[in-house]
């Protein structure tokens, strides 16, 4: 244990203050305790703490699991759920959010410090994991990019991007389509609901490699696919045609399952969303 900064977000403040005295008691460091999720959005993007306790039951508009979504946005920093309330449709909201404790109140003082512990180790390995991707990723995408881009300036933005789309879509078929083939295994696949179903699974699971928190949303025939961070943020900043990386992957792989309909970006972070989110419409 290194005087790991805690905050805690816990709208009883008797309760707030015990847990409070018991990380102090442990050795760690409150940076700051908090009753509200719009304050605890705000106070984890100032403080920035090494991971939060938080309460999913909270008083006003914002639960503790919409804060923690809205903080994973703009940040990585552990969450640890604290509740009363053990319910599936809680514990499925909560799961989306990819927390790395979940501890049903009332709790001893060992169980949170090992909570922390073990959610500090994992956030370390995590962590690690993801840099090592994006640097590989990062590194492999420069060197496309230059390949990519034609030595001519001219054209519209729109023949630009529609170039670029298609070059990205020729190697995402060298790339990435065995790898659909292998893992998703369509032609096994009896129905077009299934077949549709497994591909947002798959979908989800290779941006999840990329360290992207994804939600998976249904309406009808149409299904979104919400990125709540960016792990190339201020590179997309930067470079805006970044976004049309996982643009193509999208589409590309869309038309590999031989599914009527089609993939259109809705919103992107780098344009000041607060989230990517891409509607595919399926068709029978």
């Amino acid at each position: 244990m290194g005087n790991e900064r805690i905050m805690v977000v816990e709208d009883e403040s008797i309760v707030a203050m015990g847990i409070k005295y018991k990380l102090e008691d442990l050795g760690y460091i409150v940076v700051g305790i908090v009753a509200t999720g719009e304050a605890a959005v705000e106070t984890a993007l100032k403080t920035k703490p090494d991971l939060i306790l938080m309460d999913i039951v909270l008083k006003g508009d914002m639960d503790g699991i919409e804060a923690a979504q809205k903080i994973h946005q703009q940040q990585d920093t552990p969450i640890i759920y604290l509740t009363a309330y053990s319910d599936d449709e809680v514990l499925e909201r909560a799961r989306i959010t990819e927390p790395y404790g979940y501890i049903l109140k009332p709790f001893k003082k060992s169980e949170v410090n090992a909570n922390i512990q073990m959610a500090i180790y994992k956030h370390g390995c995590d962590k690690k994991k993801s840099e090592i991707i994006k640097k590989r990723v990062l590194a492999d995408f420069y060197d496309f990019i230059l390949t990519a881009m034609p030595t001519s300036s001219t054209g519209t933005d729109i023949e630009m991007r529609e170039l670029l789309l298609k070059v990205f879509a020729e190697r995402l078929d060298e790339d990435l389509y065995p790898r659909f083939v292998e893992e998703l295994s369509p032609e096994d696949i009896e129905t077009n609901d299934q077949l549709f179903a497994d591909y947002i699974e798959w979908l989800s699971d290779i941006f999840k490699d990329f360290g992207i928190k994804t939600i998976v949303h249904h309406k009808g025939n149409r299904s979104y696919i919400e990125f709540l961070n960016c792990p190339w943020h201020e590179d997309a900043l930067k470079k805006p045609i970044f976004c049309l990386n996982c643009q193509a992957m999208m589409n590309r792989s869309y038309k590999w399952t031989g599914l009527s309909g089609g993939m259109e970006r809705r919103s992107t972070i780098v344009d000041g969303s607060p989230s990517c989110r891409f509607q595919f419409k399926h068709l029978e």
